[in-house]
């Protein structure tokens, strides 16, 4: 992820529109780059949340069995000790 924030920035920098004569052409570049460093940034965060919705999905079911087993061993521990007070 840095380096890629790092090579855009390096884009946006050694652009030829940084080194343009005119300064409505410069601008025009530098809001074209801004316009294209949004877009790369927005893929980013849509496939970053793709990736994070199936790992949180697996971690609940994960935890919802784990719950589960450690419901069945308290109490399993429960009627064990009713029958040992008895």
């Amino acid at each position: 992820m840095r380096s890629t924030v790092l090579l855009l920035a390096a884009a946006f920098l050694f652009s030829p529109a940084a080194f343009a004569e005119d300064e409505g052409s410069a601008r025009e570049g530098f809001k074209q780059v801004h316009q294209g460093m949004k877009k790369v940034t927005k893929t980013v965060d849509k496939n970053a949340k793709k990736g994070f919705k199936t790992v949180h999905k697996k971690a609940k079911k994960d935890v919802h069995r784990v719950d589960r087993t450690a419901k069945k061993g308290w109490k399993k521990a429960g009627h064990d000790i009713k029958k040992a007070v008895d």
